[in-house]
């Protein structure tokens, strides 16, 4: 090892969702004296624009692309191309570290780490368990993550989720995400012709939902939420920003239901943190999650929060105080919270008070780079 730590940081970034969120912050936070890192991405080449290269343009930081197919149809004999490129890179750098995220990643990095005798370490950020297809390839994931040196969790959740898996408790350390704190006073103007330009009028309640369109999401729930809105004669609406597997059905369900005056659909928005000021709500719907980073980034801006009580999320939100919990799936549940911020907003300035604090003393994103940072160091003292 030289002067610097030199890492292979390996993902594969499809959107720009919470697990991109959380590498740009890390890797635009670690301390570039004393780690050198280079992203290593697996990248659909017919996917053009990919937002992830463009963070990593914006911070300074060359990668080293990897094509998972030549096509959208699956070529077999693409795992093997992938997994001699990603051989040959890494030998050809000399690393101490291999750190991956995500199932691709870890079977592949995992692999390369032992031929290379190189110390790897994953981060785990939950697991979607819609479909077959995921559901093997999860499996196929926690077999691979016994033969880590360390694992990352961003919940406990997921951390007791990897031992009743069979993997060693002892090496694997929670880590909770940590938001960009920034202050961001958004003109009144602007927030006004965000507002309008998606049929908001003076004094309506917009509700939001941030993040992928799929159906661990839950936002099902959350239109069943509107529509009971709806007949109590509540009508606030929602804005839908995102993109995923799931966005026909959801429009489907928008349509059939009679609700396509309250619910729009602006999908994926490269900077958000305008369209959290103009919210006056989010709702996370969700049934099951990490610590989801748009939880952490609303209510760091003193936006009011609905979530559901899975995954990380209890132990961010405090009930009533600074955001209120719900059980998931359970849409009457949304319903009744929703409808107690609109008619009290008292409580929703309270919340968005006690949010903005809790968030300024507990969050700081340099602090959590270095713990990340000092798990490492750990790792590479072993050898």
């Amino acid at each position: 090892m030289g002067n610097t730590v030199r890492i292979a940081y390996l993902m594969t970034p499809i959107s720009y969702g919470g697990s991109e969120q959380v590498a740009i912050n890390f890797l635009s936070r670690v301390n570039h004296e004393k780690f050198t890192i280079e992203p290593v991405l697996f990248l659909r080449p017919w996917e053009a624009n990919n937002v992830f290269e463009h963070k990593l343009v914006e911070i300074g930081l060359n990668y080293y692309s990897i094509p998972v197919a030549k096509k959208a149809k699956y070529d077999w004999y693409q795992l093997v191309r992938r997994f001699l490129k990603l051989l040959q890179f890494v030998k050809s750098r000399s690393f101490d570290i291999i750190h991956t995220h995500g199932y691709q990643a870890d079977i592949l990095g995992c692999m390369v780490a032992k031929i290379l005798h190189i110390p790897v370490i994953s981060t785990c950020h939950g697991y979607i368990e819609t479909g077959f297809k995921l559901q093997i390839y999860n499996l196929l994931d926690r077999i691979f993550l016994i033969y880590f040196d360390k694992i990352i969790t961003v919940a406990d959740s997921i951390k007791k989720e990897l031992v009743l898996n069979g993997i060693n408790e002892m090496l694997i350390t929670t880590i909770e995400n940590s938001p960009c704190l920034k202050d961001l006073s958004l003109p009144e103007s602007i927030r006004h012709e965000l507002r309008k330009s998606i049929g908001v009028n003076e004094g309506d309640i917009l509700i939001g939902y941030l993040g992928r369109l799929s159906q661990e999401k839950g936002i099902i729930y959350l239109l069943e939420s509107i529509k009971h809105l709806k007949n109590l004669s509540v009508l606030a609406k929602l804005v839908i920003i995102g993109e995923g597997p799931d966005e026909e059905r959801l429009r489907s369900i928008v349509a059939n239901q009679d609700l396509s005056e309250l619910v729009v659909f602006i999908g994926f928005q490269r900077d958000v943190d305008e369209w959290i000021a103009a919210i006056d709500l989010i709702v996370l719907p969700s049934v099951t999650e990490g610590t989801p980073m748009v939880l952490l980034e609303a209510m760091s801006r003193g936006v009011p929060c609905i979530a559901s009580a899975v995954g990380g999320i209890p132990k961010i939100v405090t009930s009533g105080v600074d955001g209120i919990l719900v059980a998931p799936g359970v849409a009457e549940e949304i319903t009744a919270a929703i409808h107690s911020l609109i008619e009290d907003s008292k409580k929703r300035i309270e919340m968005s008070i006690n949010a903005k604090k809790k968030m300024s003393k507990l969050y700081d994103s340099r602090r959590w780079a270095k713990r990340i940072e000092q798990e490492y160091l750990k790792v590479v003292e072993m050898l």
